[in-house]
């Protein structure tokens, strides 16, 4: 009897520690959505449904007025993708987006899906689903095509991603969000040869971005040209949206503090992403989102995550 105890107590510790991950995980999360008085019972059917994949993979993300949660996780295979079709439909996500999510997960044959929801004090408001699979330009255009992004935005596609020098895009996504808005964006990655923000500033001219666009990156560039960088374009109602976003690899806190106050944002925001840094105990932000736009301030996000070796 002594032995069959310990071989169960030993047991339990195992599967205790198997979670370990998934536990830290969500000890952030919570600590994140007190501070930002976000509601913890809307988090829990994604923490329940997708436990085994945020064991593996969990990202945070906070918009740059420190309100917005978002929470993302890894996974693959037709399991997983149907989960996520079943946790969009019960936030009420049409038939109709479900089934084009069905069809472009089988058409990726089920593989390197990423999967993320926006929270705000309103609950989850939008669902985000990437296929990271070096898809080629063709695919990238069937996929707008299904949307029915127009011929002009197609051609600015090829444009972007000529002057990128790109044959391939890294993600395939789209938005999916509560009030019917459906977002479909297409993800560039550049070289780390020196010119990544020199076409991008070209590629930027094609999408209405003016140099006022920039002034606000200027004072940082000679910092944020020698990090990774991603160029993505977002199409909406059968068109392009104006503008780009840009997604810089190991910004460090100082410098998005610098950019968050200079766009206009509290310091209670610049505190509140400089506490997600800090439950993920890294010293710089694994990626600061920079979205551009003709005739409108610049706005951030930052990201962090935990992977599993």
């Amino acid at each position: 009897m002594v032995n069959t105890n310990y071989e169960k107590a030993m047991e339990t510790q195992v599967n205790f520690s198997s979670y370990s991950n998934l536990f830290h995980g969500v000890a952030r999360l919570g600590l994140l959505l007190g501070t930002l008085d976000l509601s913890w019972p809307c988090v829990i059917p994604y923490v329940a449904k997708f436990s085994e994949e945020l064991n593996a993979y969990q990202e945070l993300s906070l918009d740059g007025t420190g309100t917005t949660l978002g929470l993302m996780t890894h996974g693959t295979g037709k399991d997983f993708a149907f989960r996520v079709a079943r946790y969009m439909e019960t936030h009420s996500i049409d038939e109709d987006r479900l089934r084009r999510f069905l069809v472009r997960a089988r058409f990726f044959e089920h593989c390197s899906l990423f999967f993320k929801v926006e929270i705000t004090s309103e609950g989850p408001i939008e669902f985000s689903y990437y296929f990271r699979q070096r898809a080629s330009l063709e695919v990238a255009r069937a996929w707008l095509i299904d949307t029915g992004v127009d011929v002009e935005s197609l051609a600015l596609l090829d444009t972007c991603a000529q002057v990128l020098q790109k044959k391939t895009v890294h993600f395939l996504a789209a938005a999916e969000c509560t009030n019917g808005d459906s977002v479909q964006k297409v993800y560039f990655s550049q070289p780390e040869d020196g010119k990544a923000w020199e076409r991008a500033y070209q590629a930027g001219q094609y999408v209405g971005l003016t140099e006022d666009s920039w002034h606000p990156l200027k004072p940082h560039k000679a910092v944020l040209i020698h990090h990774p960088l991603f160029f993505s374009l977002a199409f909406a109602n059968g068109q392009l949206l104006p503008g780009a976003k840009l997604d810089v690899q190991g910004v460090d806190p100082n410098t998005v503090e610098a950019l968050m106050k200079e766009t206009g944002q509290s310091q209670e925001a610049c505190d509140r992403t400089r506490l997600l840094l800090e439950l993920f105990e890294k010293g710089k932000f694994d990626y600061l989102g920079l979205r551009l736009r003709p005739n409108a301030a610049l706005t951030t996000k930052v990201y962090a995550y935990r992977s599993s070796p």
